[in-house]
């Protein structure tokens, strides 16, 4: 097997997956109507995150952690909710049904992460809607401050039920940031009492942040929303990758939605449950971040594409390997790339590995094949990506590939080994 040949397999993979989630009704763009580079050219002040966090201005400290999951979670008291969005993605979570009738006692949940040990310096309250839940909401907020002073705490609202008396007591109970969710005006009609409410926020909470998804074909409604809530003093707004979630699709196809071609950079079994991004989004969330660039608000507003809420995953499944000698000898042709917090290797396959192999024994010594992993099935060779360079210079004909991986439970070895499993490999040219 060559090079090619390898690669194939995973454009195999890419396609049985696009079959499957087919099924669920909603049919793919025939291409890529914004592929990813796009992103590079757009005007904004700072691009994070491999490219995935794009914004200008102010961002929520929350955010940034989301980008690895550390020291950060989120709880629900129920996932009982007072609106009907046609995209809602909260079917998808587990026990959906049973959460929408009964409640979870989230301070009681707190205090047991703490006595088993666990850091928070973010915590989050979502639903549902929190605020059908004041008492609950109120006693969390209470036992974060006590269990840990300093925390930055947030909750999800659509504004219903957060009157002036509710703002004063979330006030007082230390809440740090509050997130509303504002709905698109043909399914939600007049925003006023929403726009009532948030600026009432604005006047006793720190931070106030708008987040809602960018339906295409919204743009112009979503550029009167952004400076109507610039004008309110609205610190952030976070534009999110509208999504599927592979149910409810009469109300997408309706709408003349397509899912977007290519929809994750690495394609992975991945836990957000808000489904698959809708072709077009994109494209209007970096239309809107370059609008704001122009229109100078004072708001800092911020892309988060659905790449950028993956990484979290990849993080806190792959962060073992940096700390793990087991690990890093087990897997000694791997290394943890701190931008995408993939493991990464380089590969030659074919007729190249006896070739890769001599040039490596050269260059790093006999000792150096130590670390390098034959396969002689496929076969192919992996060895450290640092050492690419020497390669390529040595073997200049050789074709190589880097391959990235994730590390998961190994259900065939003992509890709590892991194994690294091979999710993507493209060519070095």
């Amino acid at each position: 097997m060559d090079r090619k040949e390898y690669l194939a397999a995973f454009d195999a993979v890419k396609a049985d997956f696009e079959r499957s989630v087919s099924s669920f009704g909603l049919p793919f763009e025939k291409e890529e109507s914004c592929p990813r580079f796009v992103r590079d050219a757009t005007c904004c002040e700072y691009r994070e995150n491999c490219g995935a966090s794009l914004r200008n201005g102010w961002i929520s400290s929350a955010c940034k952690a989301c980008r690895t999951g550390e020291r950060t979670a989120t709880f629900f008291v129920s996932l009982k909710c007072t609106k009907n969005c046609y995209f809602c993605f909260n079917p998808n979570q587990e026990d959906y049904e049973y959460y929408r009738t009964h409640t979870r006692d989230i301070a009681a949940e707190l205090r047991q992460a703490h006595a088993s040990g666990a850091v928070f310096e973010h915590l989050a309250i979502t639903g549902g809607e929190p605020c059908l839940h004041k008492p609950e909401v109120l006693a969390f907020l209470h036992c974060a401050g006590e269990l840990y002073p300093g925390v930055h705490t947030r909750i999800y609202t659509s504004g219903d039920f957060l009157d002036d008396a509710f703002l004063d007591e979330l006030h007082d109970a230390g809440l740090s940031e509050i997130r509303f969710s504002v709905k698109p005006q043909e399914t939600d009609g007049s925003q006023e009492e929403l726009f009532e409410r948030i600026a009432a926020a604005v006047s006793r909470i720190d931070d106030v942040v708008v987040e809602m998804p960018v339906i295409p074909g919204t743009e112009a409604e979503m550029e009167a929303l952004m400076m109507r809530l610039d004008a309110l003093g609205v610190r952030g707004m976070n534009l999110l990758e509208f999504c599927f979630p592979l149910c409810n699709e009469q109300a997408f196809l309706k709408r003349g939605f397509e899912l977007r071609r290519n929809p994750y950079n690495v394609l992975y079994n991945y836990w957000y449950a808000g489904g698959l991004p809708v072709a077009g989004s994109e494209a209007g969330c970096l239309h809107l971040l370059e609008f704001a660039q122009r229109s100078g608000f004072s708001m800092g507003v911020h892309y988060c594409s659905l790449d950028n809420k993956n990484s979290g995953q990849v993080f806190q499944q792959n962060k073992a390997f940096s700390c793990s000698d087991a690990l890093r000898n087990r897997y000694p042709w791997l290394s943890f790339d701190e931008r995408d917090y993939f493991l990464k290797c380089a590969k030659a396959f074919g007729g190249d590995v006896p070739v890769v192999l001599a040039a490596i024994e050269r260059l790093k010594g006999a000792s150096a094949l130590d670390a390098v992993r034959v396969d002689e099935a496929v076969p192919c060779v992996a060895f450290p990506l640092e050492w690419v360079d020497a390669v390529c210079a040595a073997a200049p004909d050789a074709k190589l590939a880097v391959c990235l991986h994730v590390l998961e439970p190994d259900e065939a070895a003992p509890r709590f080994t892991l194994h690294a499993r091979e999710v993507h490999a493209e060519p070095i040219d």
